[in-house]
């Protein structure tokens, strides 16, 4: 009797272990994603941080602003984990779209090498691309690195990948005239 009670106990003792563990590692992992939500939401407001900062530089250079931001405006309270995420840069017709969204898991390399915790993509059409039914469309990933966020566009058409800069904005925006 006295081995069998002596097993038991030793199996209650490597229980306890295994459920602190299991609750240790829980907790890892609620502020891990907790911490990633965080980066997200600071990502969507740098990105729409860039986008304004274009539109403001453009618009200073003309008579009347031409260029719009939708939304105006973008905050870390704003961004929703489980919504689309959606800026238009437009004017007369003709939009720089760029949607994203929360990967399925905290962070992924399915569809891009380097890992990344927001995926969409950027589309630049007018009338004439939307009737042809020819929208280009380019990856976007924001791609955590250190304390560092990078926006990463990648074209699959020509298989080439940059950063998401003002000059790449210009460049889409250039297209639609």
């Amino acid at each position: 009797m006295r081995f069998k009670r002596r097993g038991e106990t030793d199996r209650l003792q490597q229980l306890a272990g295994k459920l602190e563990a299991a609750a240790k590692k829980d907790e890892e992992q609620k502020l891990e994603a907790q911490g990633v939500y965080l980066l997200r939401a600071r990502a969507a407001t740098e990105l729409h941080r860039k986008c304004m900062e274009l539109v403001e530089a453009v618009n200073r250079l003309l008579p009347a602003p031409l260029l719009e931001l939708s939304p105006a405006e973008c905050s870390p309270e704003m961004f929703r984990d489980a919504e689309p995420t959606i800026f238009q840069i437009g004017f007369s017709g003709r939009l720089v779209h760029l949607e994203f969204h929360s990967t399925e898991t905290l962070r992924s390399t399915e569809r891009f090498r380097t890992p990344y915790i927001l995926e969409g993509s950027i589309r630049a059409f007018n009338q004439e691309l939307l009737e042809l039914a020819a929208v280009p469309e380019q990856f976007l990933f924001c791609c955590p690195e250190n304390d560092r966020l990078k926006w990463m566009w990648f074209d699959p058409r020509i298989q080439r990948a940059a950063l998401l800069d003002q000059n790449h904005l210009i460049a889409l925006l250039e297209r639609l005239l």
